[in-house]
């Protein structure tokens, strides 16, 4: 298969939750004065230091580390200051980082754009060709691939399908600690508009454009204009 990844990934041990605390603890190591040691990354981290040594392969394989797995990688520095931060800016460019410097996210990504979109299952089957099958850590390395893919705002997941990511990316992005969705409520827009979201059920969310400063009577007409754009009409 001409697009199959030519080298094979050491899966991970651990989720991406236990992941993302070794990346943190790494950065924060590599940001003092001592010796980056795993020891020392595991204490940090709150981890065993065999789940940082069994997870550090995984970690090279997708360039987070560095070939050699003695630093991280321009994408793990911004992933290590994403999530150190709380900047989610700057763990997505992280996360986009890798993709696009990893043949198999890179592609994954690609038939998830051109298909339109793609049952979970289905991306671990195609995962599973192009890895030469399913060994040791594989469902857990495929989770995690898609969590990446997730959290880089390339892609969403909605309900069992994988599916591009349609409009800004900085309103909506996926919390790597829990999985949880969560949104920015005021980003403005390249207009000068504040967008703000409107949840309307547990499973869906509206977002509407308004001026910075709405002048006064400009709220209930925006109100009476909705009402008669979808047919309601005020209860009495």
């Amino acid at each position: 298969m001409a697009e199959a990844q030519k080298t094979a990934i050491q899966w991970p041990r651990n989720s991406w939750a236990i992941l993302t605390k070794i990346i943190r603890a790494w950065y924060t190591v590599e940001q003092g004065d001592s010796e980056v040691t795993q020891k020392k990354i595991a204490d940090i981290a709150g981890v065993q230091q065999s789940q940082v040594s069994t997870n550090k392969g995984f970690l090279q394989g997708i360039g987070i580390l560095t070939p050699d797995g003695i630093s991280l990688t321009e994408a793990g520095k911004r992933i290590g200051i994403g999530i150190s931060g709380d900047n989610e800016s700057m763990l997505r460019e992280g996360l986009q980082l890798v993709i696009k410097s990893n043949m198999l996210l890179s592609h994954m990504l690609d038939v998830i754009k051109g298909r339109g979109e793609l049952k979970v299952k289905n991306f671990s089957d195609e995962i599973a060709l192009r890895m030469n099958g399913k060994t040791d850590g594989f469902a857990t390395g495929v989770t995690i691939l898609q969590e990446i893919l997730v959290s880089s705002g390339s892609i969403e997941l909605v309900g069992d399908t994988l599916r591009p990511l349609r409009g800004r990316t900085e309103e909506r992005y996926r919390d790597p600690e829990n999985g949880s969705e969560k949104f920015n409520p005021q980003k403005p827009s390249n207009l000068g508009l504040k967008r703000i979201p409107i949840p309307v059920s547990t499973s869906s969310v509206w977002w509407v454009e308004v001026g910075e400063a709405p002048k006064e009577g400009e709220i209930d007409k925006f109100l009476e204009m909705q009402k008669l754009m979808f047919g309601t009409k005020q209860n009495k």
